[in-house]
């Protein structure tokens, strides 16, 4: 994702310079780091936050992308798995319905509610893999690794779901509100801009430093992004940044090159860009996948193993036989949870006129991940967003 940021950055910077030469007042270019947010987030001192090891290395969990072969492969091997086990035991059987039942109870008000299981068989059923979806589900939720650490898969999951529809749209909230200071940003940075376009001083990229305003206010909208998102979640928001720049990059151009379906263009993209979220609300929220991972830090054990494969002499060692767990390299090893949430959005697109605001609905993905073991920033179990996007394994696109 960064990377696709420095390329929108280079665009952005031939789009002024082209302004420049047609003497057109053009909104200023954001510079940014060559490096990743995990990258920047190692450096700092003192951290704002960790990164785990996946964050540094993103090799070391690959994501499965709906529609790849690895998403396919892994639907098709979970949903064999998991017909084989409840032809073989009553215990899955016993499991699985009671995963995916419907329960009716009733809340404090003595009002009858129907309680969706955690596997909701009806919304997965439509999906783009249809039954294996809710198989490959259930097979995810009894990793053994949520044993290892006592991980209670129905209360903690529970609870997430119960609490991730306020979480989404705070967060759909919180973004809006930072794209507007973004745009305000830009826009007094033009008019300073304009003031110095006579003078030969060379042109200053516009610095938009998010962390150490993240880390100095901590009432600021980049402070509440810095608590919600990860790392991924990060270079996305950097990726909007890069893109909302150049987008009002292109449309200055336009819109001052008095050709009237150039500017007719430029107001489209601007009703299509810049009509922010406002009243937003999450309506329905279904669980898609819960992904458990152990991950090692790579590239310090792997250096150390090379470095005693290279001697000869050295003596062999079996690692799981020494005494004392702090020595081991086991130790180190962190347990990921990432789940995956399908959501209805719901909201009103922000415009000049308040009467013209439209009303929209969204079906999206949202991932949040944990670190269930060997957290570096606190035992506390922390959820972060890491990624938005549409629902592709539901037509949405």
């Amino acid at each position: 994702m960064h990377r696709s940021r420095l390329i929108l950055q280079n665009a952005a910077s031939k789009a002024t310079a082209s302004a420049k030469v047609a003497a057109i007042p053009a909104v200023p270019k954001i510079s940014f780091d060559d490096k990743s947010s995990a990258q920047i987030l190692s450096s700092r001192n003192p951290p704002l936050y960790k990164p785990l090891y996946h964050h540094l290395d993103p090799s070391l969990l690959k994501y499965r992308e709906p529609g790849s072969f690895s998403y396919l492969l892994h639907h098709i091997k979970s949903s064999y798995s998991l017909f084989y086990s409840i032809c073989t035991s009553q215990q899955t059987r016993d499991k699985f319905l009671h995963l995916t039942s419907r329960v009716l109870d009733t809340d404090d008000d003595g009002d009858e509610n129907n309680n969706t299981g955690i596997i909701n068989t009806y919304v997965l059923n439509q999906s783009d893999l249809g039954f294996m979806k809710m198989m490959t589900l259930f097979q995810d939720l009894s990793n053994p690794l949520f044993d290892e650490i006592k991980f209670d898969k129905e209360t903690h999951v529970r609870q997430f779901l119960d609490g991730c529809s306020f979480a989404l749209e705070q967060f759909h909230t919180v973004q809006a509100d930072y794209l507007k200071k973004l745009e305000a940003t830009l826009d007094n940075s033009s008019e300073n801009e304009v003031e110095e376009a006579t003078s030969t001083t060379k042109e200053k990229p516009f610095q938009y430093k998010f962390f150490d305003i993240a880390e100095n206010d901590p009432e600021s909208t980049e402070s509440r992004l810095m608590n919600m998102l990860s790392p991924e979640g990060l270079d996305r928001i950097f990726f909007d940044t890069a893109m909302y720049s150049f987008v009002k990059n292109v449309n200055s151009q336009l819109v001052k090159s008095g050709d009237s379906a150039a500017a007719a263009a430029a107001a489209e993209n601007d009703s299509h860009f810049a009509g922010l979220m406002s009243e937003v609300k999450v309506v329905h929220t279904c669980l898609l996948s819960a992904r458990v991972e152990e991950i090692e830090a790579g590239s310090e054990n792997e250096g150390r193993r090379k470095s005693e494969d290279s001697d000869p002499d050295a003596p062999l060692e079996d690692e799981s036989l020494q005494p004392f767990a702090e020595m081991r390299d086991d130790r180190k090893s962190q347990i990921i949870l990432q789940l995956e949430v399908l959501y209805d959005l719901e909201f009103l697109s922000q415009t000049e006129d308040a009467d013209n605001n439209k009303s929209f609905k969204s079906v999206s993905v949202a991932k949040f991940e944990t670190c269930l073991r060997d957290d570096p920033n606190g035992e506390e179990m922390q959820w972060r967003l890491c990624s938005w996007r549409p629902a592709k394994e539901f037509g949405h696109m």
